[in-house]
């Protein structure tokens, strides 16, 4: 079963404890000073600014706790589709695969993470906005980071949370939005869906103002910002906006996609041509953490994540796609493991790849066909491109949303994303067939329209703040 991390009383509460003192990093970046920061008048020069920004990356892959990104938020992507499950009864991830999870057992690993990284970047703006730093390049581009992390961490409680936003256009109760520091008695209520995008569009627009497009390993930059606007953008069906950023950061971003003879290797590696932005979790001081996600789903380890036989089809449509060859064997001998996460030095550090350009390639893809004037050729060639790369030399495609949908899965399996693919466009899945151990009071059909598939509030939340409301259904 699954660990919880510290209670705090609500959102204030544990905003408030990150103000007091934020967490140690360790050495979480090798690229930036060791330490998160305590508060008051901690963030006095542009060093430390970037200390502070060291703790609110640390804080996304909740290194001290190993849950958001460091395998929680993906692992319920993942075996919440049709494509990977939990491999047995009582495995790491049952709870997600099988959507069990209730208002009075609700974990707090998806709620109160992304919550500690908002106050960090809360206590960093205020310090710049205040005039506490003195502004210089370094602490602008401090501004643009933490403005662009703040709003990644508000999508991620949003998409979690919140119904998707073209079941309703947003009308629906999504998470609190927090754009400043809170103290422990602080009680805020949810917004609505619209009102959260409308504050994760606008801090990522107002960070491009202020972030620099320079490539820093395990940082976000401008091309970051814009990959994420075509994320947001997508998802709220903006096509327009989506298509612009995505085109923009393809067509003019300092990233190529992964040479196909490469493509098996890179997942062992640090950094590669694709990596617009990589959690880099570079330290062995978590090697021996059983509960990142490497571990979770590597057979040395847990094994508690494989491919379906659903996926396994799905590859071998095209017996020479070289994605096949991320299959390797489970505990049991069978290849369906799935080895995006063999690990460096040890099978848990793997970095986390939150935005890859394929998935920018895809995203364009799919805008350029949904928006109001479809670009054909644009479409065709994006689709084309992430085909040959596993393919080389198949026929160039006549790209349509079911053929964008498919390479989606095929391209971006175990990064975090199936699960929200089928919500976020009211699409329907059935996880049926060999190998799963679902029963008649699981979900087996993954639609929308069920409330499992929105994550219930955590009971600790409820109880201590009587202004947030529970999610229908639980």
């Amino acid at each position: 079963m699954m660990k919880t991390i510290n209670r705090y009383k609500n959102i204030g509460g544990v905003l408030f404890a990150g103000l007091m003192m934020l967490s140690s990093c360790s050495d979480y970046l090798t690229t930036l000073p060791t330490d998160s920061l305590v508060s008051d008048g901690a963030i006095s020069t542009p060093e430390d600014t970037k200390t502070a920004l060291n703790g609110a990356y640390a804080g996304l892959i909740a290194v001290e706790s190993n849950y958001y990104y460091g395998t929680d938020f993906l692992a319920r992507a993942e075996v919440g589709g049709e494509d990977a499950q939990t491999n047995k009864v009582g495995d790491r991830t049952e709870n997600y695969y099988r959507f069990t999870d209730r208002q009075n057992n609700a974990p707090q690993d998806l709620w109160y993470p992304p919550y500690t990284v908002i106050n960090r970047v809360n206590v960093l703006l205020e310090a710049i906005d205040k005039g506490e730093v003195q502004m210089n390049d370094v602490v602008k581009n401090s501004k643009g980071e933490a403005l662009a992390i703040r709003a990644l961490a508000h999508f991620n409680l949003i998409i979690t949370y919140g119904t998707p936003y073209l079941k309703d256009n947003g009308a629906s109760l999504g998470v609190p939005v927090v754009k400043e520091v809170l103290n422990a008695v602080d009680l805020p209520s949810r917004s609505t869906v619209a009102e959260g995008y409308k504050a994760v569009l606008d801090d990522l627009t107002e960070a491009l103002n202020w972030i620099s497009e320079e490539k820093n390993y395990g940082h976000l930059n401008k091309w970051g910002v814009k990959a994420l606007l075509a994320r947001v953008n997508l998802y709220k069906g903006d096509y327009e906006a989506a298509y612009s950023y995505a085109k923009d950061v393809v067509e003019n971003g300092p990233y190529k996609l992964i040479d196909h003879d490469k493509y098996l290797e890179v997942w062992g590696q640090e950094e590669n041509d694709e990596s617009i932005f990589d959690l880099a979790l570079s330290s062995t001081t978590y090697s021996g953490s059983r509960e990142l996600w490497g571990a979770v789903v590597s057979p040395s380890e847990y094994g508690a994540v494989v491919a379906t036989q659903t996926f396994i089809d799905l590859l071998n449509e095209d017996p020479d796609d070289v994605r096949l060859g991320l299959l390797i064997e489970d505990k049991n001998g069978t290849k369906r493991t799935i080895n995006k996460y063999p690990g460096r030095g040890a099978v848990t550090i793997n970095n986390v790849r939150v935005i890859r350009l394929s998935d920018i390639y895809l995203i364009g893809a799919e805008a350029a066909l949904k928006k109001t004037s479809p670009d054909q050729t644009l479409a065709n060639d994006y689709l084309h491109a992430i085909k040959d790369r596993a393919h080389p030399g198949v026929e160039k495609p006549a790209a349509t949303l079911d053929l964008v949908a498919k390479e989606r899965r095929k391209e971006l399996v175990l990064e975090g994303h199936r699960l929200y693919d089928i919500l976020r466009q009211g699409s329907e899945i059935k996880r049926q067939g060999t190998g799963h151990f679902l029963n008649g009071n699981d979900l087996i059909t993954v639609n929308w329209n069920d409330y499992r598939t929105i994550m219930p509030i955590p009971q600790a939340e409820i109880d201590a703040n009587p202004n947030i409301k529970q999610n229908p259904g639980y």
